[in-house]
This record gives C-alpha cells, sequence and structure tokens, in this order.
C-alpha cells in the first residue's frame, strides 16, 4: 500500500497533467496528459507501478498522439478502457 509515500511517474521536462490510476493484475496503472513532444499539443502517457511503488516504465509509454484530453480510464479483468476527449 502507498499511503503517505510520495514518488515520481514522470519527470520527463515539461509540463504533465490529469492523472487516472487504477489498480489491476496487482500493479497500479498511471496515465496522464504530457506536452513532452513538439508535434502534437499532447499526447497520453502510461506507466506501470507496483505496490511498494517502483515504477516499471520510468516516464511513461506513448499511448495515443493527438489533441486530446484525458478523461478516465476503466479495467474489466481483461482489458483497459481509457476515454479521451478529442479536440472538436
Amino acid at each position: 500500500m502507498l499511503i503517505g509515500r510520495d514518488f515520481p511517474i514522470s519527470t520527463v521536462y515539461e509540463a504533465q497533467y490529469y492523472p487516472a490510476v487504477i489498480f489491476a493484475n496487482d500493479q497500479y496503472y498511471v496515465f496522464w496528459e504530457d506536452y513532452r513532444l513538439y508535434r502534437s499539443d499532447k499526447a497520453i502517457y502510461a506507466a506501470r507501478v507496483t505496490t511498494d511503488g517502483t515504477v516499471i516504465d520510468p516516464d511513461g509509454k506513448l499511448i495515443l498522439l493527438d489533441r486530446t484530453v484525458m478523461a478516465a480510464v476503466a479495467f474489466n479483468s481483461v482489458s483497459f478502457l481509457v476515454v479521451i476527449q478529442d479536440s472538436c
């Protein structure tokens, strides 16, 4: 349990906003809006974190490169559903 312990998920230069966290398959999955790439206004990144706070994917993995806004994430024991809002 990670209560009371702060640690970075992503330390890249540029802003990250609106994290969404879900626990599945004995680890945490963290999704967020990210501005590190200049080819697009925003991107969605994700990282896996163990229950002891070890970040498996330092600085995250690119999930979607588009003009998007992070909204929510869900898991049904098989697949993740990441809901975003596009720029329209």
